[in-house]
């Protein structure tokens, strides 16, 4: 193997110093390729190849030669690694190179394509001086060949330097063993697979793709693109232009499709976007992935456009177009990986010129499905950091105690996690994922582009995700709620057998009506007028064949009815097509209607229940809003995505600014990804209905109703009690979610994407309403500082296990123990509640607030956030002092006594705060300072009034909670007077987990 190569070559004048070296200076190409074949070109029309290439396989040695003209062309290398990894088949980027000759050597370039001057020759001369390009690898030349071009080694070009192309991603553990996968000759690409032995000693394959840059397409204009609808971007800094507005210049990634006969209202266009569905794909979901990916072409025909996508099915039995590689740059395709994870993601490659979308594909794979395994650990701390500014994690980075990401793992994992903080801290924003991003790195970037590069690249979608979780639940509601009895006859049930207690519960579930407890959708109940008894059970009778047909009628698809899982599969597909479509996320879309619409007649089965499959929109589970239960999944594209189309894709450019003056309709404002750590609550992932509040609250009943049935229904006969604890803590994890969204709507702002002059003159900074921030305040303290909202009893508690297995499915810390930690998981949520509420930033946001209204215009004020979340930890001192208490039964609970802790440290941490970089620091930290003093005045009047009275846990509590207030109160201006050396706040260091920082 020769792996002679020089790595990277950034000293290009070394190369070019050296003596010139002629054809007849190098080696005759008949001796270098003694031994080698080559490789045929695979098309019998055209026989001349993109570029030669000869192997030889029995030590999987390549050569091949450029054209002869290659240093006048621009080349992309398409990336795929294949093979050998759980997301095998996933794009992995690509690269726009030239090939420059240094004598003997060739440089592999990667132009300059992000800052360019297209006016005066003097800016362009300018532009080219100073920003240059960059030499990836140089190798040698071998021989020149048949056909007057430079001949290279390939295999060591390609395996030798394979980290240079892949990133981190690809690691070549044993350079000796390697093989030719396959190699592919075609007129306008060549298809390079090569095996390799990776890290760990797996066998891995890497998948190349060459072919040449096209020039701009005939008929392809750029379309600049514009805020008010989400597309992916092509962008560059043009210095020839003397205005900001000017000089960053951004074109939208799109296909381009023309009519094929430009008379015709409807025409197909010359060339439709082509997907081929992978043989992978199971039989049983083809149907759903056509579904979700024609939901797209009724928004093609708005503009004149018919069968812009045309679906192909690659199939082993038959043989239908086997003969196409996935990763073969001319064909897009809809790829189906088996591995055991929720993943969904829809990467394209654009012209790096005018952003014209050349090649795309969808990558689906099967744990979403299948079902959802999460580790709890990872799963919390991700919904609780949900929506969280750069501004917010710089703080978590200096006070760890406040940091969702470590309150709500196992404490064996903590020293783990603060590490992980500490070098999310060194990053640009402190490691803010749209901040700094790295484009050679598989799935860096969560989102679904790459800030400041050419394309999608390896952006990640986490709709899939979203999907993976709702799904898990589905099957917890589907095992408790779906298949259940009808409320109407549970009740008759019940007061057969006269058991008062189960008819309450009946009854109970009687006035719910839930029509997510029905089997199927035939099954949705009506609201009709009262029918005596026989009529009654006549009906029950009716309805109970009517389910029984429906469950007949339907596929069970890995034990769901294909009605039910078939419409998510479809949304998930339309949404990664929308993607390859150029089309960002939309986190707004889902605040299109009410919950009780959602659930109506109106719109069940006849229209989308949010404007945009482009948002991470949850199924749709009714308790009791609406009439009827509605759809569970979007049932095509909404009006937000016809537009977004429209704009992208009409051929007529004169009719732009009229379609962008739609912006202020209801059904299409947009929000993407950068904004949903912004103030705005409706920019939002997973929220759902135009108040996400009724939302939460029907989210919460959910809860409850699942809570109370895991040991009776969710734990059948023969399972493991780990499920009990499994069960409990997917409800939590929904608790979480609902808690973490709306209190977001503290100190919030909607923000609006207008231009001067749009229609209605909105502001584009409008303040939310004092009461929806009020309800939104109440909602997170109620499902969070409270006993009660954890729906936990001793019962329930005994069984909440876990499994034990010393294998690979093994865990180990706090998550892995046998008996559930009560209080460690309790209180993550709680102290997480406190720094969604307490957080600098949300401070930050109510106080500035008061200014964006009129003086008599009420308003969410600083001082009322931090007395209402003051009175409600500390409640229990406004009680009657207690009678007939005890250690068993005390004051002051235990779980509400580690809230209140919690929240006297915040305040403490907030006077001890020395952030002079914002304005309101000050009046945070004064009215800190004022809340401590009160409560310790009602701590010692507490203790003086119920002496004698007071269980031994509340005393004790109470009186280290008011030691420690007076201490910090005395440490306050010491602490900030550069005094922070003292034994005093050592203390107080040790208390809250952190040391001073320097200078404080």
């Amino acid at each position: 193997m020769k792996y002679a190569l020089a790595g990277f070559a950034f000293v290009v004048g070394l190369l070019a110093s050296a003596p010139a070296v002629r054809a007849d200076d190098l080696p005759p190409f008949d001796k270098v390729s003694e031994s080698y074949e080559e490789v045929p070109v695979s098309d019998q029309q055209n026989r001349k190849g993109f570029f030669n290439v000869w192997q030889r396989s029995k030590d999987a040695q390549l050569i091949g030669e450029l054209p002869k003209n290659f240093e006048q062309k621009s080349y992309f290398i398409a990336l795929t690694l294949s093979s050998g990894d759980r997301y095998a088949g996933l794009q992995s980027g690509e690269l726009v190179v030239k090939w420059r000759r240094y004598d003997d050597r060739l440089a592999l370039i990667v132009p300059n394509l992000s800052i360019r001057a297209t006016g005066d020759a003097e800016s362009k001369a300018s532009v080219k001086r100073l920003f240059t390009d960059q030499v990836l690898v140089d190798i040698p030349i071998l021989a020149m060949g048949p056909h007057g071009g430079p001949v290279i080694d390939l295999d060591a070009l390609l395996i030798g330097n394979a980290s240079s192309f892949f990133g981190r991603s690809v690691r070549i553990s044993n350079s000796r063993i390697s093989k030719i996968e396959s190699i592919k000759v075609f007129p306008t690409n060549v298809e390079v697979a090569l095996e390799i032995v990776g890290t760990g000693g797996r066998f891995q394959t890497l998948h190349y793709s060459f072919s040449e840059v096209p020039s701009p397409s005939s008929g392809f204009k750029p379309r600049e693109a514009d805020q008010r609808v989400g597309y992916f971007t092509t962008a560059f800094s043009d210095l020839s232009k003397y205005t900001d507005d000017e000089t960053r210049v951004r074109y939208v990634n799109r296909w381009n499709l023309q009519k094929r006969d430009p008379k015709l209202k409807l025409s197909p266009p010359k060339e439709p976007i082509r997907f081929f569905v992978e043989h992978t794909a199971p039989v049983r979901y083809r149907r759903f992935i056509k579904a979700g990916i024609d939901y797209w072409n009724k928004a093609f025909e708005k503009v004149g456009l018919v069968d812009a996508i045309v679906i192909e099915y690659q199939d082993a039995e038959s043989g239908a177009h086997m003969e196409k590689d996935p990763e073969d740059v001319r064909y897009n395709f809809i790829r189906w990986l088996n591995n055991d994870v929720g993943t969904a993601i829809g990467p394209s490659r654009v012209h790096p010129m005018t952003g014209e979308i050349l090649d795309a594909d969808i990558i689906l794979t099967d744990g979403w499905i299948r079902h959802f395994n999460f580790n709890y650990d990872d799963l919390m701390p991700k919904l609780a950091m949900e929506g969280v500014s750069p501004e917010t994690l710089a703080f978590l980075s200096q006070h760890p105690r406040w940091d969702p990401r470590l309150r709500m793992t196992s404490p064996s994992r903590g020293y783990e996690i603060r590490e992980s903080i500490a070098r999310s801290a060194r990053q640009p924003y402190a490691g803010y994922s749209l901040a700094s991003t790295d484009p050679s790195l598989l799935g860096d970037e969560e989102y679904d582009g790459l800030l400041g590069h050419l394309s999608q690249k390896n952006g990640m979608c986490m709709a899939a995700d979203a999907r993976s979780l709702d799904l898990a639940l589905a099957r917890m509601d589907w095992a408790l709620a779906l298949m259940d009895d009808k409320p109407e006859q549970a009740k008759k049930e019940a007061a057969k057998k006269g058991d008062k207690q189960d008819d309450e519960e009946a009854s109970k579930d009687g006035e719910a009506k839930s029509d997510s407890e029905q089997d199927a959708p035939a099954a949705d109940d009506a609201k009709e007028e009262p029918k005596d008894e026989a009529d009654s059970d006549k009906d029950d009778e009716d309805s109970d064949d009517e389910d029984d047909a429906s469950k007949s009628t339907a596929d069970m698809l890995d034990g769901m009815p294909d009605w039910f899982v078939g419409p998510l599969l479809a949304d998930l597909v339309a949404h990664e097509v929308g993607h390859t479509l150029g089309l960002r996320h939309n986190f707004k879309g889902s605040a299109l209607y009410s919950l009780d619409k959602i659930n109506s007649e109106e719109l069940k089965g006849e229209k989308t229940f949010t404007a945009s499959v482009m948002d991470y929109n949850p199924i749709n589970f009714r308790f009791e809003s609406g009439d009827v239960q509605g759809d569970y999944a979007m049932i095509d594209i909404g009006p937000y995505d016809y537009w977004a189309i429209e704009y992208g894709y009409t051929l007529d450019d004169k009719k732009l600014p009229e379609i962008l003056k739609r912006c202020v309709e209801p059904e299409l404002q947009f929000a993407t990804d950068e904004d949903t750590s912004g103030p705005d609550p409706l920019a939002r992932r997973y929220d759902f209905s135009a108040d996400p509040l009724d939302y939460a609250k029907e989210q919460m009943k959910l809860v409850d109703l699942y809570r109370g049935r895991i040991l009776e229904k969710f734990v059948k006969d023969g399972d493991t009690w780990a499920k009990a604890r499994r069960g409990y803590e997917l409800t939590l994890s929904l608790q979480t979610r609902a808690a973490n969204m709306m209190a977001n709507w503290v100190g919030g702002a909607f923000v609006n994407r207008d231009k001067k002059g749009d229609p209605e003159d909105r502001a584009p900074v409008e303040v939310v309403p004092a009461q929806q921030q009020r309800d939104a305040l109440q909602f997170v303290i109620d499902q969070t500082f409270y006993d009660k909202a954890y729906g936990l009893t001793p019962e329930l508690l005994s069984r909440m296990t876990n499994e034990q297995w010393l294998d690979g499915g093994s865990s180990f810390g706090v998550s892995g123990e046998a008996t559930w930690p009560i209080h460690d998981r309790v209180l993550g949520l709680q102290a997480s509640a406190l720094t969604w509420l307490m957080n600098p930033t949300t401070l930050r946001r109510v106080y500035d607030n008061e200014l964006r209204l009129p003086a008599d215009e009420d308003t969410l004020t600083l001082p009322e956030l931090l007395q209402t979340v003051s009175d409600a930890a500390w409640g229990e001192l406004e009680n009657e002092c207690p009678d007939g208490r005890n250690n068993r039964q005390p004051m002051i609970s235990s779980l509400r006594r580690n809230l209140q802790r919690e929240h006297m440290q915040r305040l403490i941490d907030l006077i001890l705060e020395n952030n002079e970089q914002t304005a309101a620091f000050r009046p945070i930290s004064d009215l800190a300072r004022m809340h401590l003093r009160d409560l310790s005045d009602k701590i010692s009047d507490r203790l003086k009034t119920c002496a004698g009275k007071m269980d031994a846990y509340s005393r004790s509590h109470l009186i280290e909670t008011r030691e420690r207030i007076e201490q910090a109160l005395k440490a306050g201006y010491t602490y900030n007077g550069q005094q922070a050396g003292s034994p005093v706040m050592l203390i107080l260091g040790e208390t809250t987990g952190e040391q001073p920082a320097s200078g404080k």
